[in-house]
């Protein structure tokens, strides 16, 4: 409880530093993104006013597998999604940010005719947590729990985090904080860019 104030907290003056506005006022004046198309993930990450890129060791690297649970018991994995690039947002339900996150990405969730990106919100409460929380929730969210959830996925300290996964399973880009659909599509639509070969 202490270190998810802690981070409230912190992304509170992380956003801070944009305006005095109300907190919901600047998210959402934030979110609004920008529709230009960028030339490479730097170009995108230079937009950003709501959210800041993590994790810049993993990047380009192959992520490993993670087991989640559906609120109906069954168990689902990463590898479940061959060939699919996939968006986690990992956080809690009971955090607003989290919830704005993936109402955020709702379009991603509802447009299935390809299927593809995959949108998965993973959090630690009970299947019986969610299921509830959804029964409550008109917005048609993969959400699902997790018991455990190793390295890189646990290293971020913020809610909410979002990790953005090519077709390959190699991490493209993982970010905290509250990612506009705008910037979202783009980093979806960018390759990475291919490592340097060794001298």
């Amino acid at each position: 409880g202490i270190l998810l104030t802690g981070m409230a907290i912190l992304y509170r003056q992380n956003l801070s530093k944009h305006g005095n506005e109300p907190l919901p006022v600047l998210i959402t004046k934030n979110l609004k993104g920008t529709a230009q198309p960028y030339p490479s993930l730097d170009s995108v990450i230079n937009q950003r006013n709501t959210w800041e890129p993590v994790l810049p060791d993993w990047q380009g690297k192959n992520l490993p597998n993670l087991k989640f649970i559906h609120p109906d018991g069954k168990i689902g994995q990463l590898s479940d999604y061959e060939n699919k690039q996939i968006i986690i947002v990992i956080g809690a339900i009971w955090y607003p940010p989290f919830r704005m996150q993936l109402k955020e990405f709702q379009p991603f969730s509802s447009d299935r005719k390809n299927n593809n990106p995959i949108l998965l919100g993973l959090t630690a409460e009970s299947p019986d947590s969610i299921a509830e929380f959804m029964s409550n929730n008109t917005a048609s969210l993969d959400l699902f729990s997790v018991d455990f959830l190793p390295e890189p996925y646990s290293l971020p300290d913020g809610f909410p985090c979002v990790f953005f996964m090519d077709s390959q399973k190699r991490l493209k880009l993982a970010a905290i904080g509250l990612v506009p659909l705008s910037h979202a599509e783009q980093i979806l639509n960018l390759s990475l860019a291919q490592p340097e070969s060794e001298p």
